[in-house]
C-alpha cells in the first residue's frame, strides 16, 4: 500500500470507518454503505524503529504480538499488554489499552510519547503533549474520531521472562473485593485480574523477575513470558456461539468503590432471564503514572488508582433478548457514574448526550470543534460517541478489547 494512501483517503470526503483488527463486541467496527479503512496486523518487525532511550516507533498497523516478540529479542518490553495480543497498535491506542500490568503501569495510552495522525484534509502531523497537545489528548482514547493514527513512537520497559503468579480462591464475592482493593493500594505488585465465572472466584497476582518466589508455595508457579501463554503465532478471537452475540463492557470505579459496583452487577444479573446470559466479570485494577494525561475519553478519571469491572455476556440474537442485555447495561453505566466512575468505550454502552456532558463535560463540544476544524465530519460519523457531541439521536457505543 503506497504511503501516501491513507492521506488521499481521509482528505477525499468520502464516508469513512476507521477500525484496528476488527477485535470488537457485536460488530461495533462494522458499517453499512461506507469505506472502512482498516489495519494490517501482520505487518513485519522490520518496519520498527529504536530511536534510543528506551523508544519505539511503530507503524499503528502493527499487531502487539509482533512488537512484543520484537522488543524481547532486544532486551525490551511493552509495560502494558492487553489480553489479546493480536490487536493493532493503532486500534487499541485508540481505545485506552488496559491489562494485567495496569496494576502497575496504568493504561498504554500512558506509554506513548508521540503520534502520527492524519486529518480530514489528509494532512499528517506529530502530535505530543507539547506539540498538538489537543489532538493527542483527543486521539488516545477517542476511538478514531479526530483522525487515523498512522505511527507511534512508544516507550518501553526491561524485558523479563519470569513471572512469579499467585492464583487465589475466593469463598464470597465480598472476600474478593476485600482483596482486590488492598492488592490496589500496594506498591509493589506487577500484574493483578480476577474473576467470577461458574460460580468460581479467583485473583491472579505476579511479580516480575528472575529472584526469589514472591509468594507462598500454594497455587504459585513461575510462569515464563506470560503475555505468550495461549498466543500461538497467528490468532483469530474465538467466535461467540451459533445464533449468539457477545455483548461485553467494562465499567472503571475510583478505588474504594469497588463493593457497591459489583453489588449492582449481582442483583441486576441475578434476575430472570437475564442470569443464564452472563459468562464472567472480570476486574482489573489501574494505577495511572502521577504525570499522567488528562486524555479526554479514557475510562478512568482522576483518581490515581481505579478498579474495573468487566461483564460479559452471550446473548441470543433476538431483540428482546438483546434488549434487555442492554438496558442491564444502561442501569450498570448510570450506577458506574454515581460512583464516580466511567465506561470503557469498547465495550456496548448506552450513551445520550445528557450522560455523555455528565461524563466528559466541555470535552463534548470540543470534540465537535475539533472535528470541524480538521474536516473530520465524515469520519467515524457513525460513532454514539460523535452523535452525543453534536447533539443528535444515536443510542449507543462501542469500539476494544479490552484490547
Amino acid at each position: 500500500m503506497p504511503s501516501a494512501f491513507p492521506s488521499a483517503l481521509l482528505g477525499s470526503g468520502r464516508p469513512l470507518t476507521l477500525r484496528g483488527a476488527g477485535h470488537s463486541c457485536d460488530g461495533q467496527t462494522v458499517t453499512d454503505g461506507e469505506l472502512l479503512v482498516t489495519y494490517a496486523p501482520n505487518m513485519a518487525a522490520a518496519q520498527i524503529r529504536e530511536l534510543g532511550d528506551s523508544l519505539v516507533e511503530v507503524p499503528a498497523g502493527i499487531s502487539w504480538y509482533v512488537l512484543e516478540r520484537y522488543l524481547n529479542r532486544h532486551g525490551r518490553a511493552v509495560p502494558v499488554l492487553t489480553d489479546y495480543l493480536h490487536a493493532s497498535v493503532g486500534g487499541t491506542l485508540s481505545v485506552g489499552g488496559i491489562g494485567i500490568n495496569s496494576a502497575r503501569y496504568g493504561m498504554q495510552v500512558d506509554h506513548v510519547e508521540r503520534i502520527q495522525l492524519i486529518d480530514g484534509t489528509g494532512t499528517s502531523r506529530w502530535c505530543s503533549r507539547t506539540k498538538h497537545s489537543e489532538l493527542f489528548r483527543f486521539a488516545l482514547g477517542g476511538l478514531g474520531t479526530v483522525g487515523l493514527i498512522e505511527r507511534a513512537v512508544l516507550r518501553t520497559v526491561p524485558y523479563y521472562r519470569d513471572t512469579h503468579v499467585h492464583r487465589r480462591y475466593h469463598a464470597t464475592p465480598s472476600e474478593l473485593v476485600e482483596h482486590t482493593e488492598w492488592i490496589a493500594q500496594r506498591d509493589d505488585v506487577d500484574i493483578y485480574c480476577a474473576s467470577m465465572r461458574r460460580g468460581k472466584l479467583f485473583s491472579t497476582t505476579g511479580w516480575r523477575g528472575h529472584g526469589p518466589r514472591r509468594c507462598g508455595e500454594e497455587n504459585c508457579a513461575v510462569v515464563p513470558d506470560l503475555p505468550f501463554e495461549s498466543h500461538p503465532d497467528t490468532a483469530r478471537p474465538v467466535a461467540p456461539s451459533a445464533g449468539h452475540a457477545r455483548l461485553w463492557t467494562d465499567y472503571m470505579v475510583p478505588a474504594g468503590r469497588l463493593a457497591p459496583m459489583l453489588a449492582a452487577a449481582e442483583t441486576l444479573w441475578h434476575r430472570a432471564p437475564l442470569n443464564d446470559v452472563l459468562t464472567m466479570l472480570y476486574i482489573l485494577i489501574v494505577r495511572r503514572p502521577p504525570d499522567s494525561t488528562s486524555f479526554a475519553f479514557i475510562p478512568v478519571g482522576s483518581a490515581p488508582i481505579s478498579i474495573g469491572l468487566g461483564v460479559y455476556t452471550s446473548v441470543h440474537r433476538d431483540l428482546t433478548a438483546t434488549a434487555a442485555t442492554r438496558r442491564v447495561f444502561r442501569d450498570l453505566l448510570e450506577r458506574c457514574c454515581e460512583l464516580g466512575g466511567r465506561p470503557y468505550l469498547y465495550g456496548i454502552n448506552d450513551l445520550d448526550r445528557a450522560l455523555a456532558e455528565q461524563l466528559y463535560g466541555n470535552d463534548l463540544d470540543q470534540l465537535a470543534q475539533l472535528r470541524a476544524a480538521h474536516r473530520l465530519e465524515n469520519v467515524n460519523a457513525h460513532l454514539p460517541l460523535v452523535g452525543a457531541a453534536l447533539d443528535t439521536d444515536i443510542c449507543h457505543v462501542g469500539a476494544r478489547p479490552r484490547a
